[in-house]
């Protein structure tokens, strides 16, 4: 009996190692929390990951409006995400990004969502004992849940049978191993085990991906159990949160029957603790997730309206505390005023102090269109003098308004957009095209949406239209584009280095840009918008800054000034 002794104590000193191992894991978790809070974030992910990041936006995405890819890159929003990324989950990560993708054109769900986040900001103690709930949620690598939740109501059992016969078969050579023979019982038990095993590599890989899901839906389920732990402190909380609340209770409720016995199935956040490596093995032994995995089955199917209640409850809960963060990381910010505009004719957009939430220091901006004024605007300025960064700013604010109820500004007033750019392009080669083929298709896209009335209007942002052709052909075709676009269901912001649109379009656009002050230390730049067209060039100033020859300045000089004057390169 010496043996089982042995045996008994090795189990009892992984049950202990594998609480301390988790009271640790759950101190050093807790201040992580703290320290998060307020800052930016430096996550990282692979491009699988962030392929799974992006399932449930492309699941709920369908034909509605999205911010689509050209625009989601040339804002960099794939940046601002993780810097805002202190989930504490996949399923939150998800919900995250979706909401960012769809921004939304209700303004009383927005002002809940902004009611929500406030408070969330103000109950520290709520929130850090929320995010340690969260925490059983954790993250999952290589899956997406909501990928397989569909096929889940439709799965069917794959049969018990051998992995019963199986079980029989080691309980008896176990026995024999006590009762009979210890020697030859060792032998068989090792036999036994060794052909249970192979069997249970051969069954599992096709299930294996449900094991994941099945394994999500306990920890929701669980993890809702204990947010309601802590309900009571949610009592003050705004209506929306209180409603998170009560549906995670309710749901979970409904799904208490389809947890049964889920520890039986590995988790699929593992973190390879000792109790974990030992469950492993019991695993491939004696297949009891596969027999788990025969039974819940069943249970789950017409369940999926309580499992996506969850989905979407947690990821709303953990994108309404990702906010109320992002927004102490910033100098200032404020809750939009939005209005719905059957036209842009009379609407007026106002917007003050605007900063870019990834720049240190940032330089406010303001801008102010009111009724009846030429609604769109041209940008002109010098190289690095600040306009990019104002486009990226404006496009980022209306972005932001509409889908986490936060300005970054000290105002912001304007209808609601579907938000559009085409700014930082690329040639396509691979697909045989060339920057300008790129650019044109780009521009089309944005032209093809303004047209529609039928839809809420358009804001779009142009970053040096055409720039991929000649400079002639550049300023008639661009020219032409930007007027077609103010005479449609569009707000435009384009910046620009040609001055000649900015004669060719005055009686369409306001004119606006940056400047820059030539020092005997080099080029100094406000970032500040101004009104007018730019007077100022630096292009040359810099080549004499920097020390070129000075006849080629002279040069230069010239032929620009000659250009100035009659219109003629010479």
């Amino acid at each position: 009996m010496g043996i089982w002794i042995i045996f008994a104590i090795i189990i009892v000193g992984i049950f202990i190692a594998s609480i301390s191992t988790q009271g640790s894991r759950n101190k050093m978790e807790e201040d992580k929390i703290r320290d998060n809070w307020g800052k930016l974030q430096s996550n990282e992910y692979s491009s699988e990951e962030f392929e799974n990041i992006a399932s449930y936006y492309r699941l709920v995405r369908q034909d509605g409006y999205y911010i689509d890819d050209i625009t989601w890159n040339d804002l960099e929003m794939d940046r601002i995400y993780k810097s805002m990324d202190i989930t504490r989950s996949s399923v939150g990560r998800e919900h995250l990004y979706k909401t960012l993708r769809i921004p939304g054109f209700n303004r009383e769900e927005l002002k809940g969502f902004d009611e929500c986040a406030e408070w969330i900001g103000r109950n520290e103690d709520v929130r850090i004992a929320t995010q340690s709930k969260l925490d059983r949620l954790g993250y999952v690598k290589n899956f997406s849940f909501v990928d397989y939740i569909d096929s889940v109501q439709s799965l069917n059992p794959i049969g018990s049978g051998i992995s019963i016969f199986m079980d029989i078969l080691l309980a008896a050579t176990i026995l024999f191993t006590i009762f009979v023979n210890a020697p030859a019982g060792i032998i068989m038990v090792i036999a036994t085990a060794l052909v249970s095993t192979a069997i249970y590599f051969k069954k599992k890989p096709t299930i294996e991906p449900y094991f994941h899901s099945l394994s999500q839906v306990s920890r929701m389920v669980r993890a809702a159990w204990d947010i309601k732990d802590i309900s009571a402190g949610y009592a003050s909380a705004p209506g929306n949160l209180r409603k998170i609340i009560k549906e995670l209770d309710d749901d979970s409720e409904s799904l208490r029957g389809c947890i049964k016995g889920d520890w039986l199935i590995a988790d699929s956040r593992s973190t390879g603790s000792p109790g974990e490596v030992f469950m492993n093995y019991i695993r491939m032994f004696t297949h009891v997730d596969i027999i788990h995995y025969n039974h819940a089955i069943p249970r789950l199917h017409g369940k999926k309206k309580e499992i996506m209640g969850l989905y979407e409850n947690f990821g709303m809960l953990e994108t309404i505390i990702c906010t109320a963060s992002f927004r102490d990381t910033v100098m200032f910010y404020s809750f939009p005023e939005l209005y719905e505009a059957e036209s842009l004719e009379g609407a007026s957009f106002e917007l003050k102090d605007v900063i870019h939430p990834l720049i240190s220091n940032a330089v406010p901006n303001s801008i102010t269109i009111n009724a009846g004024d030429k609604k769109d605007c041209l940008i002109t300025g010098s190289n690095a003098s600040g306009k990019s960064t104002f486009l990226k700013s404006v496009a980022i604010n209306t972005l932001l308004s509409q889908s986490i109820a936060t300005s970054l500004s000290r105002s912001y007033k304007a209808p609601m957009y579907r938000v559009y750019s085409s700014m930082s392009l690329r040639d396509d080669l691979a697909a045989g095209g060339s920057y300008y083929m790129v650019e044109i298709q780009s521009l089309k896209r944005i032209i093809d949406e303004a047209a529609d009335s039928s839809k809420p209007p358009v804001i779009c942002f142009v970053d040096e239209v055409l720039r991929g052709t000649n400079t002639i052909e550049r300023i008639a075709a661009s020219s032409a584009i930007l007027e077609n676009l103010s005479r449609m269901n569009a707000l435009t912001f384009a910046a620009t280095h040609d001055i000649e649109l900015t004669y060719l379009l005055e009686s369409d656009y306001t004119n606006y840009h940056f400047r820059e002050e030539m020092t005997d230390d080099g080029v100094e730049f406000s970032y500040k918008i101004l009104d007018g067209p730019a007077t100022t060039r630096n292009a040359i100033a810099l080549l004499d800054n920097l020390g070129y020859d000075k006849e080629i300045i002279e040069k230069a000089r010239a032929r620009a000034e000659n250009f100035m004057n009659t219109g003629v390169w010479r």
